[in-house]
């Protein structure tokens, strides 16, 4: 079984319409993520047969793997304030 996949780009801030080639994982243990799905961008084509030829192994889907992050384990801190101060 593939880890990759061919899709219409599509994620939580963005929408594409060229094939594009995920890789799929689980976020290790040192990531604030750990043990969540992960989907990472691998190459975007403006053909099928063009990411299928790059790709060869990866899964054709018809519809977007994207899936939104778990945060509810995040603390909720509303006092943070980013090093740069902004």
């Amino acid at each position: 079984m593939t880890d990759q996949t061919i899709e219409r780009g599509r994620g939580a801030t963005y929408s594409s319409d060229r094939w594009t080639v995920y890789e799929h994982g689980i976020y290790d243990r040192n990531s604030v993520l750990s043990g969540q799905s992960r989907r990472s961008w691998l190459d975007d084509f403006d053909t099928l047969e063009e990411a299928q030829k790059a790709y060869p192994e990866a899964v054709v889907c018809a519809t977007s793997t994207y899936s939104a992050a778990c945060l509810n384990h995040l603390p909720e801190d509303g006092d943070y304030v980013p090093e740069d101060g902004e």
